[in-house]
């Protein structure tokens, strides 16, 4: 029985349903009628589980003063209470019991080290007091409860803390998307109101890489996982909006490849970099890969005239600034094709030779 209970208790994900099913578990063996189990959130003590009970006696027990009661007094003293022959006591704190029939009650708290969490008890309306041995298997099982609903409310609170990070993140995003689209307008503004060819050509390319920046914080490219950014989807928008609709944005991956969005943004604005020094809209194929422990990510552009690309880290300062904050290298491997490689999984990329 201990076993089974242990197994259920520790696999269990609702609270409710594995007090429930303990319950259902060892009622026969142990001749129980009721149990009851209550919570403590802060200053409150609030009714989890039950079980035995009519609909009359549910509801008399939602009305129930939980502080005056048997568990109140359990939880209050900190100790398991035993109590016999309640249907001929005049204890108030057993009135609620008394008036469902209920002759025998055991009721013990739930304690994580010094946190009191709760109580667990049970009852029965046969005049049978629980012996000794009794009372060590359900004191045990109370630990084993006590230990399955302490996981059961970090998992809750861990679960609690990523959905406000999502939240915050989003947020956040939302809040930078608004101010890089005024930022857009104003310098777009400013370019179709210059009069010198030279100045409305710089702004007009200011705000080009101003869109870039607020693509990768639009949430059509988030992941599953907060603060991530689909870098395939990403590269695809970013062509389209630099070449038009018609432009043939093939870029493609193995396998889902996503990363923190701050370097999304430098990988766009790379992109874009590159994109402004070629004709062509080159073919793109992104693969993550392992090199000396390290994960890497190795985009490669195919297109004519492409691999000249490559010098452009040493003559463009926004490309060296760029390939320099993602820790990357560009290199040339045939004809036509570009080689960019990056560290995927945080570590360094320490050489030069494409992967």
């Amino acid at each position: 029985m201990i076993a089974s209970a242990t197994d259920r208790l520790m696999a269990a994900d609702d609270p409710v349903l594995m007090t429930e099913t303990l319950f259902d578990l060892i009622r026969d063996e142990l001749r129980l009628d009721v149990f009851f189990n209550f919570r403590v959130d802060g200053d409150d003590i609030r009714l989890e589980a039950f079980g035995g009970l009519t609909s009359q006696a549910r509801g008399a027990l939602m009305g129930m003063d939980v502080a005056t009661s048997l568990c109140g007094r359990a939880m209050d003293e900190r100790r398991s209470l035993h109590v016999t022959d309640i249907q001929s006591s005049d204890d108030p704190c057993a009135a609620f019991v008394r008036a469902i029939g209920i002759e025998v009650y055991l009721c013990m708290p739930l304690f994580f080290g010094d946190q009191l969490l709760g109580s667990l008890s049970f009852g029965r309306r046969l005049a049978r007091p629980f012996t000794e041995e009794e009372q060590r298997l359900l004191r045990l099982l109370c630990r084993y409860v006590a230990l399955a609903k302490h996981r059961l409310r970090i998992e809750e609170a861990l679960r609690d803390g990523i959905e406000t990070q999502a939240r915050l993140l989003e947020e956040l995003n939302h809040r930078v998307r608004n101010a890089l689209q005024v930022a857009i307008g104003l310098v777009a503004n400013e370019g179709r109101a210059a009069t010198d060819r030279v100045t409305r050509a710089a702004l007009s390319r200011a705000a080009e890489r101003l869109q870039v920046l607020a693509s990768a914080h639009r949430p059509l490219y988030a992941t599953a996982e907060p603060g991530l950014v689909d870098l395939v989807a990403l590269f695809g928008d970013v062509i389209t909006q630099l070449r038009g609709d018609g432009a043939a944005a093939a870029v493609s991956a193995d396998d889902p490849v996503s990363v923190p969005i701050e370097r999304a943004v430098a990988a766009a604005l790379l992109l874009d970099a590159l994109l402004a020094m070629r004709t062509t809209v080159p073919t793109i194929v992104m693969t993550v890969v392992t090199d000396g422990g390290n994960e890497l990510l190795r985009i490669s552009f195919q297109g004519v005239g492409w691999e000249s690309g490559v010098a452009l880290a040493e003559t463009d300062r926004l490309v060296a600034r760029l390939c320099h904050q993602l820790r990357a290298t560009l290199t040339s491997e045939e004809d036509g094709c570009l080689i960019l490689v990056m560290p995927h999984d945080g570590g360094e990329h320490r050489n030069g030779s494409a992967v």
